[in-house]
């Protein structure tokens, strides 16, 4: 790690971080409860299984295509203005969707809202191994993944909670809820911007020390650990996605299904406190190859018995499951690419994670025309499963029990 660490440690360090992770938080609930929310409202807006792998989509299409430059503007030095750049893009799509009559504005907004979610996560996954010394890696991703899913665990319910709070589902109104929310983001990035700015870098400077794309991932245990992430967070997508098409088909209100979804993002924060346990009592890989197959295995469940408490028990297993996989990603590939790379590996791996999120739902959506809706929690349990095994099949990566010293 570079030795000129704007500030790794001390009260100011806390103050920002601290900030980090509110701002998270704002953030992910507003993405959350919106996406879940659009999904309903493409129901309302006569949209089938077919529309609802288009709208899972959308949000993902453009940050794919964005994410690779993002990275480079954040590796140079420029965190927070791309930050604050999605702090917009948080707010502007979430009044859009409020408004939307139609499922064209709808794809729109979504789309927007699916910037601002690659701008903001790029420049704060990046402070990070830009802020803090190796040893810390581990426990401050969990710390934002944390942030993340306490977003998740209060967006998705609230927005169930006052779409079904009437006689009739009430999804704009929780829209417009949901957009007020993400104003709340500007206060606590002006927490954020708190932090020592780092020295920009020029454009010539950082072509002298950038890695191109096919050569990051071209590291050993950099496509692995990539395709872990993707899996899991397409998972992740298709159960926020179908889950409450599922629920329509057996009975389950909005709320159920919004406390489902609530359910497996608790059991996230769980494992995420863990985390540095974990990592440092078990081995990296095999941890990790576990969670994998563990949510695979409970997505291919979730259609043999719809039941409520069954559901519960399966969105318990794969939470836990997710929540461990995502930071573990992050540390993995972090430490595989020199300091100049970082925010740019970092970068991929949320490209990868667009792309699945791009490529999946299209699939799932294709899918469930020809194919029970259940159908996709199996396909993307299949792929949780191939990821657990390229995992285990990787060779050692650079961290876990062997280096818990460098790490802890």
């Amino acid at each position: 790690m570079s030795s000129d660490l704007p500030d790794s440690g001390g009260a100011g360090a806390r103050g920002w971080f601290l900030a980090l992770i509110g701002f998270t938080v704002v953030v992910q609930a507003a993405f959350n409860g919106i996406r879940v929310l659009i999904s309903y409202r493409t129901l309302e807006l006569g949209g089938g299984a077919a529309v609802l792998g288009l709208v899972a989509a959308t949000f993902s299409l453009m940050p794919l295509l964005a994410a690779i430059p993002i990275g480079r503007w954040v590796d140079r030095g420029y965190a927070a203005p791309v930050m604050w750049v999605g702090t917009g893009l948080t707010i502007m799509p979430a009044a859009l969707a409020a408004a939307a009559e139609n499922i064209p504005v709808l794809l729109l907004a979504n789309m927007a809202l699916g910037m601002g979610q690659i701008l903001t996560t790029v420049s704060g996954q990046a402070l990070i191994p830009q802020s803090f010394p190796t040893a810390e890696l581990n426990r401050r991703f969990g710390s934002l993944t944390i942030g993340v899913s306490c977003g998740q665990a209060l967006g998705v319910p609230l927005a169930g909670f006052v779409a079904g709070a009437g006689e009739e589902p009430q999804v704009q109104v929780a829209l417009w809820v949901m957009a007020a929310i993400s104003v709340l983001a500007v206060p606590l990035m002006l927490g954020v911007a708190t932090r020592p700015a780092p020295r920009h870098i020029s454009r010539s400077e950082a072509k002298s020390t950038s890695q191109s794309p096919p050569a990051l991932l071209g590291i050993k245990g950099m496509k692995p650990a990539i395709f872990a992430s993707m899996a899991t967070l397409a998972a992740v997508d298709i159960m926020t996605a179908y889950l409450p098409l599922v629920g329509q088909s057996y009975g389950l209100g909005v709320q159920l299904v919004t406390l489902l979804l609530t359910v497996r993002t608790l059991a996230s924060i769980v494992s995420r406190l863990f985390i540095g346990q974990l990592t440092r009592r078990f081995e990296f890989r095999a941890l990790l190859g576990l969670a994998s197959l563990a949510g695979g295995v409970a997505l291919v469940l979730i259609p043999v018995l719809p039941r409520f408490w069954f559901l519960a028990i399966l969105m318990l297993i794969a939470g836990f499951a997710f929540g461990l996989t995502q930071p573990m990603t992050m540390t993995w590939v972090s430490m595989l690419a020199d300091p100049a790379n970082r925010a740019a590996v970092l970068s991929i791996r949320l490209a990868g994670n667009r792309l699945s999120q791009v490529v999946i739902p299209a699939l799932a959506s294709a899918v469930a025309v020809v194919a029970p809706a259940g159908s996709v929690f199996l396909m993307s349990g299949a792929l949780l499963g191939m990821a657990s095994l390229t995992t285990l099949t990787s060779g050692r990566p650079p961290i876990g029990r062997s280096k818990r010293k460098r790490l802890e």
